[in-house]
């Protein structure tokens, strides 16, 4: 699967559940019969994000750690960051030098639902919006909402896992990914259940630019990355180039390259610019505080254990010892390439790690996060209001 989420390891396409008795088109919308979701009372992060450098003992030993992985892992290109609201930020990268920035695979989704929020919050879309009223040919189209493809519960069946793309793994414009999506049929009714489509997310993109005027990957310069000041971030131009970008390194698949995603991981950047990117998205900054609680109201149990998916969020319950900590953010996985961007709500902090290879980002961000536990440093200064449990 191209754009699998993953906790420890990518998920591919193999392991997703699979849908027998796929519906004919569906006469109506249908009530949600899946597993149980979560509801989640989070309010965000006080608006303290800060570039300032951790102190030198905090920094030196997530030196130390980020070397210990270097040493365990197969990893070509590798960014880490970690961010302490109200205290600084800790980074450090070894990359190519004609290489230097990381693809986050499906952690890019989060910037294409924040410019889609952003267009609700202008009044410009409603998340409840039907997609025929933009885009034809796109089966149920008449019941699917925006809503439904921000949170993965349209039915609509992921181009990319069709079996000869898999094979053989091309760039899929939006009329190729509608033909095989139309070929395989929905996966179940709008609503009924929850399925990762990362095809859901290209009709965002093409929405986007319909609503705004201007492609997806230039929404989210003028959106996020300008207004930010985030000066290694990139949006790739959907099957444009991918230079500067660290290539997918893989002994397990057929890599593919940064930009086919699009919409649905449009994004590279330094870890350092990802951890920021959450951080204001998680303050406000990006969309309002209540619009965030929005994107965590409702999450819907993923494929993997413990994983959970909102509105273009994620939520996951990460075992440690005797408790279970809880991350807010997104990962992604493709084969060579695995990422994620966290906040800690434990920590309070942001943890943002990429690589290349067949590594897993979120073993090195949990081992990073570890590390900053036992330096005994006080994150709880600025922490946001707790969520309900």
């Amino acid at each position: 699967m191209w754009l699998a989420a993953v906790v420890v390891a990518s998920t591919n396409s193999a392991s997703l559940p699979a849908y027998e008795a796929r519906p004919p088109a569906c006469e109506r919308r249908a009530a949600y019969a899946g597993p149980a979701v979560r509801n989640l009372d989070w309010q965000g992060l006080n608006d303290s994000v800060s570039d300032a450098a951790l102190p030198p003992d905090i920094a030196q030993s997530l030196d130390s750690a980020f070397s210990t992985v270097r040493e365990g892992i197969y990893a070509p290109a590798m960014s880490a960051a970690l961010l302490l609201p109200g205290q600084g930020l800790w980074q450090t990268k070894t990359t190519p030098p004609d290489a230097p920035l990381l693809f986050w695979a499906s952690a890019g989704k989060v910037a294409t639902a924040v410019v889609v929020l952003q267009l609700v919050e202008e009044g410009r879309i409603s998340l409840d919006d039907r997609v025929s009223r933009w885009i034809a040919g796109v089966p149920n189209g008449n019941l699917i909402t925006i809503g439904d493809l921000l949170g993965h519960t349209s039915g609509l069946f992921s181009a990319n896992e069709d079996k000869k793309i898999a094979r053989k793994p091309h760039f899929l414009d939006l009329p190729e990914q509608l033909e095989i999506v139309r070929r395989h049929g929905s996966l179940f009714c709008p609503g009924a259940g929850w399925r990762y489509s990362n095809t859901g997310y290209s009709l965002l993109g093409e929405i986007v630019e319909k609503v705004d005027g201007v492609p997806v990957e230039e929404a989210i310069t003028r959106r996020i990355i300008e207004p930010l000041h985030l000066r290694t971030m990139r949006a790739l131009r959907p099957g444009g180039s991918s230079d500067g970008v660290a290539p997918p390194t893989s002994a397990k698949g057929a890599p593919i390259q940064p930009s086919w995603p699009g919409a649905a991981g449009p994004i590279v950047s330094d870890a350092a610019d990802m951890a920021r990117f959450l951080g204001a998205l998680l303050a406000g900054r990006l969309v309002k505080r209540e619009t965030v609680t929005s994107m965590l109201a409702r999450m819907y149990p993923m494929f993997d254990a413990g994983t959970f998916y909102g509105l273009g969020l994620m939520l996951f319950d990460v075992p440690d010892g005797d408790r279970t900590l809880r991350w807010i953010g997104h990962a992604g996985g493709v084969p060579g390439a695995s990422a994620i961007v966290a906040y800690s709500q434990a920590d309070n902090a942001i943890v943002a790690v990429a690589l290349t290879g067949d590594g897993s980002a979120a073993a090195v961000a949990n081992f990073l996060l570890k590390t900053l536990t036992k330096t005994g440093v006080d994150t709880t200064l600025t922490a946001g209001k707790p969520p309900r449990r």
